[in-house]
């Protein structure tokens, strides 16, 4: 049985995360975890129709830092921190119609690292989700081709599931000559499931935070001290209740924030 957490822990708070939650969460304790690895190949199947119909449907992470390569690591989100992208699902629907059955699913998305990539360490935005990565196609396996969290390694495997605690720091490379492909699902942990919506709030808000001083260094610098960056969190969060308040959260388009 997976460990339950007491209390959500944000990034966005400036603090290190120091709990004990597991590296790699049991797949056993998730009765959906097989339901999608028995049509992991429909969904492989649709992933490889859209980039042969697009080749610039994946599109790289907003942090370009984040790789040792840039823009080499691409990503097509269906659902992003509970806001649905609904031109990207209507290109993937059997994978969608498979997803979105997940119990308390925070964010899907195809995650392609292309070949002689690394994604440098670095922690998530809080531990109240389980990011699930299912192998679609992996050239390789470690020490070629692998995912850390904390001082435990694993190889993808096509097919199958892992599941791990995003707030501790993990890393992940490619050092094969061939691209590898999965399917991450985020879902929040039970004991915060009535959460869901607020967690969401806040974690979005540091998001966009983040990349509007990204993206205009002059907002950066009009705001970037602790009174303004605790100001522009408070609008963002009353922002994002407001879309979910108002049902927006199914019709919103795919943007920057949300290819990670």
């Amino acid at each position: 049985m997976n460990k339950q957490s007491t209390k959500p822990w944000f990034s966005e708070g400036g603090t290190e995360f120091t709990d004990d939650d597991p590296y790699f969460f049991d797949t056993n304790d998730f009765p959906w975890v097989k339901e999608l690895e028995s049509h992991w190949e429909v969904i492989r199947d649709e992933l490889i129709e859209l980039h042969q119909n697009n080749k610039d449907s994946l599109k790289p992470y907003a942090d370009a830092e984040m790789t040792s390569r840039k823009n080499k690591w691409k990503t097509f989100g269906m659902m992003f921190w509970k806001f649905q992208a609904p031109k990207n699902i209507k290109a993937c629907p059997k994978t969608w119609a498979l997803v979105s059955k997940v119990p308390n699913l925070m964010a899907a998305s195809f995650n392609l690292l292309e070949e002689n990539t690394t994604i440098k360490p670095h922690h998530g935005d809080t531990n109240a989700i389980i990011r699930c990565h299912m192998g679609l196609q992996v050239p390789g396996e470690a020490p070629k081709c692998a995912f850390r969290v904390g001082a435990e390694t694993r190889s993808w495997e096509q097919g199958k599931f892992f599941m791990f605690c995003d707030a501790h720091e993990h890393t992940a490379w490619n050092n094969t000559n061939n691209a590898r492909y999965v399917l991450v699902v985020d879902i929040m942990r039970p004991e915060f499931a009535r959460m869901q919506k607020s967690i969401a709030c806040r974690v979005l808000s540091s998001i966009n935070l983040a990349v509007s001083f990204q993206n205009n260094p002059w907002f950066k610098k009009l705001m970037g001290n602790s009174l303004g960056k605790q100001f522009m969190l408070m609008i963002y969060r009353s922002f994002f209740r407001l879309m979910f308040l108002l049902g927006m959260d199914g019709k919103v388009k795919q943007t920057k924030s949300m290819k990670g």
